[in-house]
């Protein structure tokens, strides 16, 4: 029996594993199922964090890009003072994560939220903010390392069966990647997501109780054509916000919000070969 030192953290909702051992990179996906099962860990998502690299790196279960488990590897750093150095009253650093090429920046501000910068769509530095109206009420946001559909709730109802829904608009459209979430959304009265996300790698559809990825493609979306700045809180199924902060410089953009460390400990492996 082998065991596993991991992190479960919320960031925001999107019950998260942060797994400190090494996996062999074959065996994650088998290893991420075994965890995020109810009758083990029970989780939305895993990641293996790398303390001990330079910088720190995180590889999600499906070779993702996931804002939100960034977060929550941030907030792991903190509680390990591992790969964040003091600047005034915040602390900084950077992670190399899958999914983006470059490290992405970390802030863990003085009210205690936990900030990252999010990889942009490539388009974005020409303007178009990598969106595609793929017809009413339904846009389609390519982001390194994910690709999200937001569809407006009033004109595409939420499905209670939403991971055929979602499976269904893969298909429709075409999308393949490494991992698709499906953004349903109201803008009024308050901005809100509700967030389907498949892994191809661990063929998981999960509703997601917070989607921080999800969140920009929406800020994107709603904001198409318009100018940066833009500020934006969205409303998570977990009763949370995440904040979008969306800038002309690049143009970049962040996600915040506050991080839970839920539990800390070791995981037994009892049915899996690794």
């Amino acid at each position: 029996m082998r065991t596993l030192r991991f992190y479960k953290v919320s960031p925001g909702g999107n019950a998260t594993i942060l797994i400190l051992d090494p996996v062999p990179s074959l065996k994650r996906a088998e290893v991420s199922r075994l965890l995020m099962d109810a009758g083990h860990l029970q989780a939305e998502q895993v990641g293996f964090l790398d303390l001990q690299s330079q910088p720190v790196r995180l590889d999600m279960m499906g070779g993702e890009f996931c804002g939100n488990a960034c977060r929550a590897a941030a907030a792991v750093m903190a509680r390990e003072r591992v790969g964040l150095v003091p600047e005034g009253a915040e602390l900084r650093g950077e992670l190399s994560v899958s999914g983006a090429k470059m490290p992405v920046q970390l802030k863990v501000a003085a009210d205690g939220e936990f900030w990252v910068e999010m990889p942009m769509p490539e388009t974005a530095a020409q303007g178009a903010n990598g969106i595609t109206e793929l017809e009413p009420g339904i846009g389609l946001v390519r982001l390194p390392g994910i690709t999200h559909l937001c569809l407006d709730e009033e004109r595409h109802p939420f499905a209670e069966d939403f991971a055929s829904a979602a499976a269904a608009l893969r298909t429709r459209f075409g999308l393949d990647g490494d991992a698709v979430g499906c953004i349903w959304y109201k803008a009024s009265p308050v901005c809100a997501i509700k967030p389907v996300v498949w892994v191809r790698s661990t063929a998981s559809t999960h509703f997601e109780t917070g989607c921080g990825s999800g969140s920009l493609a929406l800020a994107l979306w709603l904001t198409r054509g318009q100018n940066f700045p833009t500020d934006l809180k969205v409303l998570q199924p977990s009763g949370s916000q995440i904040g979008v902060r969306l800038r002309a410089d690049g143009p970049t953009a962040w996600i915040f919000g506050p991080v839970t460390l839920v539990a800390r400990g070791e995981a037994f492996l009892i049915s899996s070969s690794e």
